[in-house]
């Protein structure tokens, strides 16, 4: 008996570094695709938006419009205008979030500091608004792809999207129309069109990258219902539906939860499943629409 527990106990012990393993190694991946990201958007700022003259949408854009009228670098403001925004994720949004975004905007704000303005490429402010704007979207889609975000007004829009049913890309419109508005009233109307490609070319990468719009139904089937509905709710902040069931090979006791969320989140709601029970199914279903209540995080 001794002996059996004795097994029983290196076996708990084994797959539990083995776990343990596995998400610092998911861990490292994220922050180098998190590194990768943030030098792209710092090098389509530096080296193809501010020397075309023009802006780009968010935070980013609001940080330039600032930098035309104070000769300062757009790291600092981009750091500084960050810095309430932090407070906010901290109080309302999760762990992970927070440490990524963190991350995310440090690495940014350096990059932007480090890296030249130069023009590159080409000195066309039609092709630097049309790329600019596509790496800028590709580099913050690449964060939101991890689970965090390179700051800005993401991180409003997810506070936002925690108790009222509005999207990111909803606050974002309105923050951009905003950008677009004053870039005409003070660089002309030209500059204003040329940040309006730019922006629509930054969120046609974005939404390449992240592919966020879907929504997917999961089913979960585990014999540790209320833990695994628990984490999704504490962690995910999606509810679900469970209800009993029976193995019908087995004969076992399980427990069934229904679960729609966005496809960017899939990974995350796995690796939640996941940590808590190893032997739980999972059936991920596409879904091409939601009636009711469901909260769009991205």
């Amino acid at each position: 008996m001794f002996k059996r527990f004795r097994i029983n106990y290196n076996n708990k012990k084994r797959r539990k570094i083995i776990h343990t393993s596995t998400k610092q190694i998911h861990t490292c991946i994220d922050i180098l695709i998190i590194i990768f990201g943030a030098f792209i958007t710092a090098f389509a700022v530096n080296m193809l938006i501010i020397p075309s003259g023009i802006l780009s949408g968010g935070l980013t854009g609001t940080s330039l419009l600032l930098h035309h009228f104070i000769p300062i670098n757009v790291g600092y403001f981009y750091f500084g205008l960050n810095i309430p925004l932090l407070i906010i994720a901290y109080k309302f949004l999760g762990n992970k979030f927070i440490f990524y975004t963190i991350v995310s905007t440090t690495l940014l704000s350096a990059f932007l500091f480090i890296i030249p303005i130069e023009p590159i490429w080409t000195e066309n402010t039609l092709l630097a608004a049309i790329f600019g704007g596509g790496l800028t979207g590709l580099g913050n889609g690449l964060a939101l792809r991890t689970g965090g975000s390179q700051g800005g007004f993401d991180i409003l829009s997810r506070a936002i999207a925690k108790r009222k049913n509005i999207t990111v890309g909803k606050m974002s419109m309105i923050i951009n129309m905003c950008i677009v508005i004053l870039s005409g009233f003070i660089f002309g109307s030209e500059i204003a069109l040329f940040t309006i490609l730019s922006i629509l070319s930054s969120m046609k990468l974005y939404e390449l990258v992240l592919d966020h719009v879907n929504r997917i139904s999961v089913l979960i089937i585990t014999e540790k219902g209320e833990e695994v509905n628990d984490t999704i709710n504490k962690e995910l902040y999606r509810g679900t539906t469970m209800w009993d069931a029976n193995g019908g090979y087995t004969h076992d006791n399980k427990i069934v939860l229904f679960c729609v969320t966005a496809k960017g989140e899939s990974r995350q709601l796995k690796q939640i499943v996941k940590s808590v029970d190893k032997k739980a199914f999972v059936s991920i279903i596409s879904t091409d629409n939601v009636i009711g209540k469901f909260h769009s995080i991205w």
